[in-house]
């Protein structure tokens, strides 16, 4: 299965943003809201792995876990995005919803 690597970074107002290089020359940005109030936080190494760009289009919701040392989440429509989180953060199970744009 395809991966695109990149950074996911997140505000304590619960809004994150993704961007990801795929195929080398497409930045590829999943941006959005935890449904739920995480830590703020930032992984400069993340990677999703999908089957299809189509996969990688529109709105989507989610569902994961963030922290300790890492974000795991993985979209309605098959996607996962992981990451290394840059410092520690209070474990926590989250969902919410973003768009793809590119």
């Amino acid at each position: 299965m395809p991966t695109a690597e990149g950074f996911f970074k997140s505000t304590a107002g619960g809004r994150f943003a993704c961007t990801l290089l795929v195929d080398d020359d497409m930045m590829y940005h999943f941006s959005g809201t935890f449904a739920s109030s995480v830590q703020a936080f930032t992984a400069n190494i993340a990677t999703v792995t999908y089957t299809s760009l189509n996969q990688l289009v529109s709105s989507r919701s989610f569902a994961g876990r963030v922290g300790p040392d890492n974000i795991t989440l993985t979209l309605a429509n098959g996607p996962v995005i992981e990451g290394v989180l840059d410092m520690p953060i209070q474990g926590a199970t989250v969902s919410g919803s973003g768009v793809w744009t590119h």
